[in-house]
């Protein structure tokens, strides 16, 4: 059975340190978390986060509880910002024991992304690291399967790997049959979560930030990992923001993992 991850969105009480514990209490032995973050508009950090002063206990907390990181975020691409920028960021996460960085492409001037994704990647290399390069309809420089493929073959990086998240290729207008006839071995991990329906969408942030427990859904999430292979990293990413005030974020996250692990069986 492949190895499960628990995603940082899906349970942010506690930060980091408590995804850890919690993770491990659950029989998890894989997160993903953040070691730099996108900001919201009041200047806040959007969610938590690992800092270097942080990174001598953090490593403690990891090693005594068996956990280990798949996917460090966020190394986005953008228009406005040189890639070489995220170097400490990106050298906590391999310190950390991250197995890969996270981009998304916001940029959509094909030979800065040329430049700024080869960069990123080089930069990951050297630091042992992969790239785990995301569609989202969110990012139009790279918002599709099809473009993420044509994108991964036009660089041809050994360190650059595909991600399939679930709601993001279905609502981005990605298919089973799709995904079908991408090579099983440039896709580094999939996002596991459900959504209520097949519709494409140009605006899904609310349900991006509010998903559906894997199972409860239409998406065909057997289908799909049974499509991905044994090498393929499984994160767990069901974010909930929209709580009620009974809203328990470990119940919610305990369920997701229960449910995920359903699927794999």
């Amino acid at each position: 059975m492949q190895n499960l991850a628990l995603h940082q969105i899906t349970m942010t009480q506690g930060g980091p340190a408590g995804l850890v514990r919690f993770a491990a209490a659950a029989g998890l032995s894989k997160i993903c978390l953040f070691t730099a973050t996108p900001l919201a508009s009041d200047g806040r950090e959007m969610f938590p986060t690992v800092t270097p002063p942080e990174r001598t206990e953090f490593q403690t907390v990891l090693a005594d509880n068996g956990v280990s990181i798949i996917n460090a975020e966020y190394f986005p691409i953008t228009p406005n910002i040189d890639v070489s920028q995220y170097a400490s960021e990106l050298e906590l996460a391999a310190e950390l024991g991250a197995k890969r960085a996270v981009t998304h492409i916001h940029d959509v001037d094909a030979s800065r992304i040329s430049n700024q994704l080869g960069k990123l990647c080089e930069m990951a290399g050297h630091l042992g690291m992969e790239i785990g390069l995301e569609f989202t309809g969110f990012a139009k420089g790279c918002d599709s399967l099809e473009k993420a493929v044509r994108l991964h073959q036009m660089m041809d990086l050994p360190n650059l790997k595909i991600a399939v998240d679930a709601l993001h290729l279905f609502r981005t207008g990605g298919s089973l049959d799709q995904l079908k006839s991408v090579d099983p071995q440039i896709i580094g991990y999939a996002q596991l979560c459900d959504g209520p329906h097949f519709r494409k969408s140009d605006d899904y942030v609310e349900e991006a930030m509010n998903r559906m427990i894997p199972g409860e859904g239409m998406f065909p999430l057997s289908a799909l990992i049974e499509l991905l292979g044994e090498h393929v990293d499984l994160d767990i990413e069901v974010p909930h923001y929209a709580a009620a005030p009974y809203f328990n974020p470990e119940n919610w996250a305990r369920e997701a993992i229960v449910a995920s692990r359903a699927l794999l069986e």
